[in-house]
């Protein structure tokens, strides 16, 4: 399960990225696709798991994976122009950079992947995917 914690740590991170190169983070469920920018980064989780360290333990750790898209209308920008906004967004993610905040305890981003877009995309829209695992190590709360 995504926690809250994981979340936000990564919007902000992503926010930052995308504020330093000009391009929105739009919140997809704040914008609907007619009313995004033609270049826009957009954030989602992907998988996510969590489950105690052992049985009664009550530490539990989180792994899973955010996607991070820029999405850009065809014929907006080029592939090389793409691929270092991806290494810029990429860099906040690997590094503990002076302007951003400081890592939340218990949290790791722990490698990445970067999937360019498919050449047979058909339509007016194309996505290169930052792909983000991370873990995530938490005490269990009473509510």
């Amino acid at each position: 399960m995504l926690s809250v914690i994981v979340w936000n740590d990564a919007y902000a991170r992503a926010s930052l990225a995308a504020e330093k190169q000009g391009i929105p983070l739009v919140d997809v469920l704040m914008r609907p696709p007619e009313d995004r920018p033609p270049l826009h980064w957009r954030m989602e989780a992907q998988t996510s798991r969590s489950e105690r360290f052992a049985t009664g333990e009550e530490f539990m750790e989180e792994e899973g994976e955010i996607a991070l898209h820029l999405t850009m209308r065809v014929g907006r920008i080029s592939t090389p122009d793409a691929l270092t906004h991806c290494t810029a967004m990429s860099v906040l993610f690997r590094a503990q950079l002076d302007d951003a905040l400081p890592w939340p305890e218990g949290l790791y981003y722990d490698g990445q992947s970067l999937y360019p877009p498919d050449p047979d995309t058909t339509g007016n829209w194309i996505s290169m995917s930052l792909m983000i695992r991370y873990r995530y190590q938490d005490r269990l709360t009473a509510s």
